[in-house]
């Protein structure tokens, strides 16, 4: 293997690990995220989480599936910086290509929903409870986009040898 592609493919590996940080980093702010509610009456008052609102159940399950095709392909990509083989040829490479495409559409669209909920939810005056769970939801998407960003760069590098 020349020593652009072993470059290549170690700057790939630390993107898919940088990638997989990220994710976990907005799994932990949006499984995390609560808003108590402010009745003084009620003994066991209802808490307002990401379970209440269907496209933040759709931003943790996207970033959850990120994480879990992340994890399933770094292992790969550690034996190709490893060995110093090439990852695959013709087919191969196409499905790992289509795949990463695929999950990094999945990821953006889970920050897309996620960030257009909280941007209409902020249109109307809230109070500073739901203020601050609405910006940590904003913080868990923008780490979502920048995953998102590290997997177009992924992609990128893993085009650069077919051409």
């Amino acid at each position: 293997m020349a020593s652009s592609e072993r470059g290549l493919a170690a700057a790939s590996l630390f993107l898919r690990v940088l990638t997989l940080l990220v994710l976990i980093a907005s799994l932990i702010i949006i499984v995390t995220n609560k808003v108590y509610a402010p009745f003084t009456d009620v003994v066991d008052p209802p808490n307002l989480t990401f379970r209440d609102f269907s496209a933040y159940r759709y931003v943790l399950s996207a970033v959850v599936i990120g994480c879990a095709y992340t994890l399933l392909v770094l292992p790969f990509a550690g034996i190709h910086v490893a060995q110093g083989k090439r990852f695959g040829r013709g087919r191969g490479i196409a499905l790992l290509i289509f795949t990463d495409v695929v999950f990094a559409v999945l990821i953006a669209t889970g920050a897309a929903a996620g960030l257009g909920l909280t941007v209409e939810f902020q249109r109307s005056p809230q109070d500073s409870d739901f203020k601050n769970f609405l910006n940590l939801v904003d913080v868990s998407c923008g780490l979502m986009l920048g995953a998102t960003i590290c997997m177009v760069i992924m992609i990128m590098i893993s085009v650069h040898p077919l051409t």
